[in-house]
């Protein structure tokens, strides 16, 4: 999918800045970094299993203060 990005009154610094915006959303350049390295399975299993779990700590945290809030 191209991406385009429209550069307006010669302001080239602006439209950089927002074409790297966009290339971070859509995750090119955790791919690039992820497609460096050759990554053994069963180190890419313990990589997901450990960012599943950072995921899950985060999402309780939010959870927790929200209920917090929420009593207040």
């Amino acid at each position: 999918m191209p991406v385009t990005i429209d550069v307006k009154d010669g302001n080239v610094p602006k439209a950089l800045m927002q074409l790297k915006r966009t290339l971070i959303k859509e995750g090119l350049f955790k791919e690039l970094k992820k497609r460096k390295f050759y990554v053994k399975p069963s180190v890419a299993r313990k990589l997901k299993r450990e960012a599943a779990e950072k995921q899950r700590n985060k999402d309780l945290k939010r959870e927790l203060r929200a209920a917090q809030k929420a009593d207040f």
